[in-house]
């Protein structure tokens, strides 16, 4: 047997072993996470991921609705009416599990336009209400405890904002910004 048939019958071993263990090592990684993520993350807020998905939807929808109607989002006093008469939204997205009674937990920033700056509040947590129009006046993060509040922003993200940052949102356009 010459040197180069030795090395190959030496790297099968080799590499049946690889192929045996690589799948037990990635469960056992697997298993790793998950247990680092149950005993030692705090608990995950699946109602604060709904409300946050809620308005993501609600976001689209303002979107869709801008494109079909001359670029301009819904008339604030009747926006939530018009989402669901003009796009796919129903009116179970427009509650945040987390609060209270009400038909709707969301409200619409009159300033915000589809051409405002990116980082403009369009929608804002609340509390129960219809239609709801109006600014920081309104806003409440008493749906998640106080510790904050989820706002969509006009380029259709939407970031959970701690009380100690809620002035730093913009609400109106600027005068340089026009």
């Amino acid at each position: 047997m010459n040197e180069t048939e030795n090395n190959t019958q030496l790297q099968k071993p080799r590499t049946i072993r690889l192929i045996i263990w690589a799948p037990i090592l990635v469960l056992l990684i697997l298993v790793c996470f998950f247990l680092l993520d149950f005993f030692l993350l705090p608990p995950c807020d699946h109602r604060g991921i709904a409300c946050r998905a809620n308005l993501i939807g609600l976001g689209k929808a303002m979107k869709i609705y801008a494109n079909d109607f001359d670029n301009k989002y819904p008339t604030p006093d009747k926006w939530c009416d018009l989402l669901i008469q003009h796009t796919d939204v129903t009116e179970k997205e427009f509650i945040c599990p987390s609060a209270g009674k009400g038909r709707s937990h969301y409200a619409i920033n009159p300033n915000c336009k589809p051409n405002s700056p990116a980082d403009m509040v369009l929608l804002f947590e609340t509390k129960g209400g219809w239609n709801q129009v109006g600014g920081p006046e309104i806003l409440t993060t008493e749906n998640h405890k106080g510790k904050g509040c989820n706002i969509l922003f006009n380029d259709g993200r939407v970031e959970f904002v701690k009380p100690e940052r809620l002035g730093e949102l913009k609400w109106e356009v600027e005068e340089g910004e026009k």
